[in-house]
């Protein structure tokens, strides 16, 4: 199953308007959490920020993305390219920690218990957080083109951006063509979910 397949979700007759500065921007910049510090960006904004950061990766990286280099060289590279955008926050790339502990997420259903233990270990690609805080922005998965092995990546998603322990505002699933130059898939995740309406609006942003 590809990219797509893997992530099709159900649009309910949503459709984006023009741009993505169109009517679902007022909606995200009046979305309030009392439980977030002030200065947590709102979706709308962390979306922004990461498709001005993901596109100049896209032009500044172009030998990387023509030598076909691993996934975890072309995260690492994203993640510079992130930070300026993040100032008063940190960009990290396969932190597994959560203050003292290891971050980790229930084994899916069906799947035996490895050393006695119901969890598994993460490690996210890229997340931007506050280290030593409970502050969690932003955490994105990253595949190159023609890898369809994405069933990890969605769980660390959906797991990190539900209601509890992490509860990451944003989630995004990016796939990368490397001899396009460009992205050619892009899911965005909140409340422990795909969600239709902020995907289309981060596609509008990251492929627009």
């Amino acid at each position: 199953m590809g990219f797509e397949g893997a992530h099709a979700v159900l649009l309910r007759g949503y459709t984006v308007r023009g741009c993505w500065e169109g009517a679902l921007q007022s909606d995200f910049e009046h979305y309030e959490d009392p439980s977030r510090p002030k200065d947590m960006p709102v979706p709308q904004d962390t979306l922004s920020r990461l498709a001005k950061a993901a596109k100049e990766f896209l032009r500044g990286e172009a030998d990387l993305l023509e030598v076909g280099v691993n996934e975890r060289s072309l995260t690492h590279r994203l993640a510079v390219y992130i930070g300026p955008y993040f100032k008063d926050w940190h960009v990290d790339c396969e932190y597994n920690r959560l203050r003292d502990k290891v971050k980790s997420l229930p084994k899916p259903e069906g799947e035996a218990p490895l050393d006695d233990t119901n969890a598994i270990t993460i490690y996210p690609d890229i997340i931007v957080h506050r280290r030593q805080t409970d502050y969690n922005c932003a955490v994105i998965e990253v595949k190159k083109r023609g890898n369809n092995d994405i069933k990890l990546d969605v769980e660390k998603l959906r797991g990190m951006t539900m209601a509890g322990e992490y509860e990451y505002t944003v989630g995004l699933h990016l796939v990368i063509d490397c001899k396009a130059k460009s992205l050619s898939g892009v899911v965005a995740y909140r409340g422990g979910d795909e969600d239709a309406e902020l995907t289309e609006l981060a596609k509008a942003m990251f492929m627009g």
